[in-house]
C-alpha cells in the first residue's frame, strides 16, 4: 500500500532569486549587437575553392549543354577544353616555379659557370701573352730576315760594282767562279740600275 505524503511547508526549499538589475543599454560591446566575427582564413579559402569548384562545375555543365545542342561541334569544343587545359597546366608550373631540385640544380650549374668564366679569363689571358711572345718569331721575324737579305744584296752589289773593273781586266766571269750569284741575277741587276 502506498502511502501518500502531503508536503508540508519545512518540506519546501525556498530559493532567492536575485532582484532584477536595471538593464544595461544597448552598446556596441554587446554581443547581441556586435557584427559576427570575421570569418578565419581557412574558413575563407575553403569557401572561395568550393566557390571556385562551382565555376568549373558551372563550365562543365554549359559545355555539357552546348554539346547536346550542338553535337556537330562535339569534337571542336573538346579541343579548344583540351588546348586551354594543356596553357592552364603550363602556366600554373610557371607560377610554382623552380623544385627544390630544380634550385639545386640551378645553383650548382651557376656555381660552375662562373668558375669557367674564371677560367676563361685566365686562358684569356695567357693567350694573349703567348701570341706577344710569339710576334717575334713569326712574321716580325720574317720581316728582319727581309731586311737582313736586301740589305746583304746591297753589300753584295756594292762589292761587284767595286771589283766589276779588275775581274773584267783579268778576263774572269764572277759568275763561274761563284755559281749561286746567277740565282739572285735579277735582282743583283735591279740594284745595281738605281
Amino acid at each position: 500500500m502506498k502511502k501518500s505524503r502531503r508536503a508540508s511547508v519545512d518540506d519546501v526549499v525556498v530559493t532567492e532569486t536575485p532582484a532584477p538589475q536595471e538593464a544595461a543599454p544597448a552598446s556596441e560591446a554587446d554581443p547581441v549587437f556586435a557584427e559576427p566575427p570575421a570569418p578565419e582564413p581557412q574558413g575563407r579559402d575553403r569557401i572561395q575553392q568550393q566557390l571556385e569548384a562551382l565555376k568549373q562545375r558551372e563550365a562543365e555543365l554549359r559545355r555539357e549543354l552546348a554539346i547536346a545542342d550542338h553535337p556537330a561541334l562535339a569534337d571542336a569544343i573538346r579541343a579548344i577544353e583540351g588546348s586551354a587545359y594543356g596553357v592552364t597546366r603550363v602556366e600554373s608550373k610557371m607560377a610554382e616555379g623552380l623544385s627544390k631540385a630544380e634550385q639545386r640544380r640551378k645553383e650548382t650549374l651557376e656555381k660552375k659557370l662562373a668558375s669557367a668564366r674564371e677560367k676563361r679569363a685566365e686562358i684569356d689571358t695567357q693567350i694573349t701573352a703567348l701570341e706577344t711572345e710569339l710576334e717575334p718569331l713569326g712574321p716580325a721575324r720574317v720581316a728582319a730576315f727581309d731586311a737582313s737579305r736586301t740589305q746583304a744584296l746591297l753589300t753584295l752589289v756594292a762589292l761587284l760594282k767595286e771589283h766589276d773593273a779588275g775581274l773584267s781586266a783579268a778576263g774572269l766571269e764572277i759568275e763561274m767562279l761563284v755559281p749561286s750569284l746567277s740565282r739572285w741575277r735579277t735582282e743583283i741587276d735591279a740594284l745595281r740600275a738605281r
